[in-house]
């Protein structure tokens, strides 16, 4: 991947505590700035997500950020986007109406 920025972060001790405990939960060794990427792809998924689910980007716009995550997140947000659409007809109120001759 092509860079265009350099950044530091600094964090404070309980930011780099909390990377450490999540770091033990995972197999492989990761780095921090992998801990970090993986972090921004989870916030990006819930965003496309939320932006969505509320109608603030098209499917264009969700199928363009789609394609910046790795695919298991990409699949995750399609499918959680599928339940909420499924739960929503699923909990709609019944709607009567009455034809007029």
């Amino acid at each position: 991947m092509k860079m265009i920025s350099e950044e530091y972060i600094r964090l404070t001790e309980e930011y780099s505590w909390k990377l450490d405990v999540v770091a033990t939960a995972i197999l492989e060794e990761k780095t921090k700035k992998q801990l970090v990427e993986g972090g921004i792809n989870i916030m990006l998924a819930n965003a496309l997500h939320n932006l969505y689910k509320d109608n603030e980007i098209t499917e264009q716009g969700l199928e363009s950020g789609l394609k910046s995550l790795p695919d298991y997140l990409s699949e995750k947000v399609r499918e959680d986007l599928q339940t909420d659409c499924l739960n929503l007809i699923a909990f709609a109120e019944p709607i009567s109406f009455v034809l007029s001759p």
